[in-house]
């Protein structure tokens, strides 16, 4: 028994410490999560606007162009549920926000972040956000949380390739390495549609108590919010399941009508968006993102004033 024990931590403490070095060098990496934080909270005492929001809003809504003080803390996959708890984070200690812009597109009443292929990201808010997310061990770590050829493809490309690690600008805003995917926009637009049509309406009701959550946190601090279902060009748009986008467009029109503090605006099928506005069929680029942004913007200035 004595050597089974000896022959097992002669294997377990070289892997261990191997573990342990390799989350210590992961953490390391600079990341849009640490980065948007450092930042949210450098200039938490001038915000007036905030976006919440997935890869929609991180890459669609541009700070630059809006008049007042605008900080983007969206994130890819970002689902609603994780919008409400970086909101009830950030909300008191933004003294003077006057308005949440918050996507409501086709998926956010059918899924969370914890469902799923995608679940391996509550790392990052746990991580690097501090939110208690998840109570499960492998959403506390680097190492246990992504699969060991990605994190070596990540130590590779940032401590041997030197490569921006960082997508981000300061603002919180993204943009893709190019104006539109190699693709034809509606081969790409058709298979998005097909990949964020739901299985069923599972999450939908718990969904929709995360976004009249996120109104009532606001009505609170006296803050407007702005519901917005982004455009999308018509491959996408055109293959939706109509099912499915009624309870979405049903969401926003109740919240508008519910909350005094709260507007919806159904940009959907926007035509003043051109096919040289997307990147891909459900994501504009940075000419997208400044129309997009600028059309807010004066929205939410005719609001206030």
């Amino acid at each position: 028994m004595k050597r089974f024990i000896k022959q097992t931590l002669a294997f377990l403490i070289p892997v261990l410490a191997i573990a342990l070095l390799l989350e210590v060098l992961l953490r390391q990496i600079p990341n849009d999560f640490a980065l948007k934080r450092s930042q949210i909270e450098l200039h938490k005492d001038s915000i007036e606007t905030l976006l919440l929001g997935s890869s929609h809003t991180m890459y669609g809504l541009n700070p630059e162009y809006f008049s007042e003080s605008t900080y983007n803390l969206g994130h890819v996959s970002q689902t609603i549920d994780m919008d409400y708890e970086l909101l009830k984070t950030y909300l008191k200690d933004l003294p003077k926000l006057k308005t949440v812009v918050l996507r409501l597109s086709y998926t956010t009443l059918h899924e969370q972040l914890r469902y799923g292929s995608e679940s391996w990201r509550l790392k990052d808010y746990s991580l690097y956000y501090d939110l208690k997310v998840s109570s499960k061990l492998k959403h506390k770590s680097e190492v246990l949380s992504v699969k060991l050829k990605n994190n070596l493809t990540r130590l590779k490309d940032y401590y041997i390739n030197h490569d921006d690690m960082i997508i981000a600008e300061p603002s919180g805003w993204a943009s893709f390495d190019q104006e539109q995917v190699d693709k034809p926009l509606n081969e790409v637009g058709l298979i998005a549609a097909k990949k964020h049509t739901a299985k069923d309406n599972s999450l939908v009701e718990e969904n929709i108590q995360f976004l009249e959550n996120i109104v009532q946190l606001c009505k609170a601090e006296g803050v407007n919010v702005l519901l917005v279902t982004m455009p999308a060009h018509n491959s996408y748009s055109d293959n939706l399941n109509q099912s499915q986008l009624k309870l979405v467009l049903q969401a926003g029109k109740k919240m508008e009508t519910s909350y005094d503090n709260c507007q919806y605006l159904n940009l959907l099928n926007a035509e003043n968006f051109t096919n040289a506005d997307f990147y891909d069929g459900d994501h504009l680029n940075s000419r997208g993102a400044m129309k997009l942004s600028l059309f807010i913007d004066r929205l939410i200035s005719q609001s206030i004033n």
